[in-house]
């Protein structure tokens, strides 16, 4: 079922983010705390779509979970000790749901149609700098330069890990896949959500 514009800027609007914002603000500032994005190549055709529902979290990939434990980003993770772990991962979580939040108003206002697909949410036509190649991932929302479709499995399994890299890795997420380079086949967290997925190919 296709989102309705004005059902979006209800459900999310300024008031309501404004507040969720505030809240992922003073948590990150309690766990120590930056954006930018996942950036992916032009999609491919193809599958489901799901009702427009609240925030709820996404579906694990087909794939086995990626584990970043041991990755060279696993000091960037959250703690595991209980108390300041879930602090952590819980502000995370807010800060990316709140961003792409943010992200999915401003695209309506700009004339973009947002909806979820298979629980990942997407917005398309988003005419903004900030949109890369083919689309660009900020905390939980894909934006998309291209009309309205399905999306196919492959590329919604690999647009959720990096909304899971978001809610993993926080606000650092930005710079972290930045310092990987332009390149999607050397970026390792490209390579993590997984290339062939996302529709790149490299030789």
């Amino acid at each position: 079922m296709r989102a309705d514009r004005r059902t979006v800027s209800w459900a999310l609007g300024p008031r309501a983010v404004a507040r969720a914002l505030c809240a992922a603000v003073v948590v990150c500032a309690l766990l120590g705390a930056g954006p930018a994005a996942a950036v992916s190549p032009p999609a491919q055709p193809a599958t489901r779509l799901t009702s427009l529902t609240g925030l709820t979290s996404l579906p694990a990939a087909d794939a086995q979970t990626v584990d970043y434990s041991s990755g060279p980003y696993a000091d960037r993770l959250c703690p595991t000790t209980p108390a300041s772990g879930v602090a952590c991962s819980l502000g995370r979580s807010l800060l990316a749901t709140t961003q792409g939040a943010g992200h999915r108003v401003r695209a309506v206002e700009a004339g973009a149609t947002c909806e979820r697909q298979a629980g990942l949410w997407v917005c398309f036509d988003v005419r903004s700098f900030l949109v890369q190649r083919g689309g660009t991932t900020y905390g939980d929302t894909f934006l998309s330069p291209d009309g309205q479709r399905d999306l196919g499995a492959d590329l919604v399994a690999h647009e959720s890990e990096h909304v899971r890299q978001w809610r993993l890795f926080g606000p650092d997420f930005s710079l972290m896949y930045l310092a990987e380079g332009v390149d999607p086949c050397g970026n390792y967290f490209e390579q993590q959500a997984g290339l062939v997925a996302g529709g790149y190919s490299c030789g």
